[in-house]
């Protein structure tokens, strides 16, 4: 075990682009006559290198937001870490300008993160790669431990420190209803899909023999679905069996939703909107704009790319129709692609050799109009359904430094996050007279005009039947119940988790806490929509900096 000796002033726990863009904030202010020392300065990454989802890097894969949403143009034009910056030290601005568009490639972007990481690591950025955080604790004067693990070593490493930042990212999220066949080595999430996905062909290849139609499901109704499944049926194109491959998309709405980036809805993302949804009075009027504005983020898919896939399905009726009308085989090499709508999963489980020549996997769907079930199998699942970005409250109920905010490790998945404000008022977040409950009482008696059916939540199941008066789409969009939290923390406007008034009593007379922590990523109900992106974590960098310059 390795024990640091200097207390250091700030330690960034993650270095994906939240916490890089932290690095280029202190950068620039290190300029100036300042507290905090850059050699006092510590990010710990898991990854031996900077990496930014290189499992979802595929070709062609364009952002969703424009290049000046970059870690520091909003914040600061000036900033050497810019897109722009970065395409004129690689000698590609010109090209990029005659280009014609504001949206770089998913490559490209992940390249500009990567030049960046390397820009404030030379200007004097220490980044522990290969590390992964364990755990935090106080020590006996009041700072935090960090605790880590060398990954290729295994050595235990403690630094002290007066401020940590979490920036924990998102991890693999899989639906409950297939945790039977969860440990099977052909379910895999799209977050490690580029990795996995040459070895999960080759190897059910391999089970079934080759030449045998493979049968894959995509579970997922979002961007990362639509491109897993498009990427799969070009390689299953290149590789056709004896029978065509099976590809099924499986989603619980009736069809792909369009991803709204129209100006005025963009506006959601704008800096600004983060003061107007954080100084809400209550939980239930945030609530209400994030059902609003789910659409632009949440189970929806670029119109690009829909227009891609439809043009794939409507390939494929075309081959089918012109084989039936000549009377012959359908000889086409594309796998055959189907969108299950209206479906649900109710379980997956893995099939034995006795119970299936070829094993697979068994997965129970249930039609959430017509409630009927049925038995399909599979020789692969890949899950694009999203990310749980929770790890900061297992982190901090796990350690002694969760007694300061009154919680412990029975709490890490009970915990709300609620405004400044409303520790100071005390008032609740939701009760049966406020805003979001008037508001979808007015939804469903029909007194609000909607645009379509764009505010519904694709990733909600119903069990309606098809001939029940169906409830308000935009009604099923608000966020689930949030009953289930039996825990509140306060965050301020600057991203710090503010202790209880009755710290010191929860404490037992401990001596003060002189630790400071932060959150980024993972402010959504605080802070609104954008909190997860990338829309602003350059200005989101500068308002974490000047609040820790502040203290």
């Amino acid at each position: 075990m390795v024990s640091a000796q200097q207390t250091y002033d700030v330690l960034g726990l993650g270095f994906g682009p939240s916490n890089l863009a932290i690095a280029g904030a202190l950068l620039e202010k290190s300029t100036a006559a300042g507290d905090i020392s850059l050699d006092k300065v510590l990010f710990i990454e898991r990854y031996d290198e900077f990496k930014w989802h290189p499992g979802m890097l595929l070709p062609d894969a364009r952002m969703q937001i424009s290049f000046l949403k970059d870690l520091a143009t909003l914040r600061s034009p000036q900033s050497p870490i810019t897109f722009i910056a970065y395409l004129k030290s690689q000698n590609r601005l010109i090209d990029f300008i005659n280009k014609g568009t504001t949206i770089p490639t998913r490559k490209e972007y992940a390249d500009y993160l990567a030049w960046a990481a390397d820009y404030v690591q030379s200007r004097g950025v220490n980044v522990a790669f290969g590390e992964d955080v364990v755990a935090i604790n106080e020590d006996s004067s009041g700072t935090i431990e960090v605790h880590s693990t060398k990954l290729s070593t295994g050595e235990h490493i403690i630094r002290r420190c007066r401020n940590i930042v979490i920036s924990p990212g998102g991890y693999a999220r899989f639906p409950q209803a297939i945790s039977g066949a969860r440990s099977h080595p052909f379910v895999i999430h799209s977050s490690a899909y580029l990795h996995r996905v040459g070895s999960l062909l080759d190897g059910v290849r391999q089970q079934k023999g080759d030449g045998n139609p493979l049968r894959i499901a995509v579970v997922g109704g979002g961007q990362s679905a639509a491109e897993v499944l498009l990427d799969l049926h070009s390689r299953l194109s290149s590789k056709p069996g004896q029978e065509r491959h099976q590809l099924d998309m499986i989603i619980r709405t009736g069809s792909l939703k369009p991803s709204d980036d129209s100006p005025f809805t963009n506006e959601i993302f704008n800096p600004d909107r983060t003061d107007m949804v954080f100084g809400f009075a209550d939980m239930g009027t945030r609530r209400i704009v994030r059902s609003e504005y789910h659409n632009t983020n949440y189970s929806v898919v670029n119109p690009r790319t829909i227009d891609t896939l439809y043009d794939v399905i409507y390939d494929q009726k075309l081959d089918e129709d012109v084989a039936r009308r000549k009377g012959r085989p359908n000889a086409s090499p594309h796998p055959q692609l189907t969108i299950r709508t209206y479906s649900n999963i109710l379980s997956a489980d893995t099939l034995s050799s006795a119970e299936h020549s070829e094993g697979g996997l068994a997965v129970i769907i249930q039609n959430v109009l017509s409630g009927d079930i049925h038995e399909t199998t599979y020789d692969a699942i890949v899950c694009a359904t999203g990310y749980e970005r929770r790890s900061w409250a297992k982190l901090l109920t796990s350690s002694n430094v969760g007694k300061r905010f009154g919680i412990d490790s029975t709490l890490h998945d009970s915990i709300r996050l609620k405004s400044e404000a409303e520790q100071h008022d005390g008032q609740p977040s939701i009760t049966t007279n406020n805003v979001a409950e008037k508001l979808a009482l007015k939804m469903l008696e029909g007194g609000l005009t909607r645009s379509g059916d764009q505010d519904t939540d694709s990733s909600s199941p119903t069990s309606t039947s098809a001939s029940s008066d169906l409830p308000s789409p935009a009604f099923c969009s608000l966020p689930p119940d949030e009953s289930r939290y039996e825990k509140t923390l306060y965050i301020s406007r600057g991203y710090r988790l503010l202790l209880p008034r009755d710290a010191e009593a929860i404490a037992d007379g401990a001596s003060p806490f002189k630790g400071r922590i932060y959150l980024q990523g993972c402010e959504e109900e605080t802070h609104g929509l954008s909190d997860t992106l990338l829309s602003v974590v350059g200005v989101r960098a500068g308002e974490v900096v000047d609040d820790l310059y502040a203290a």
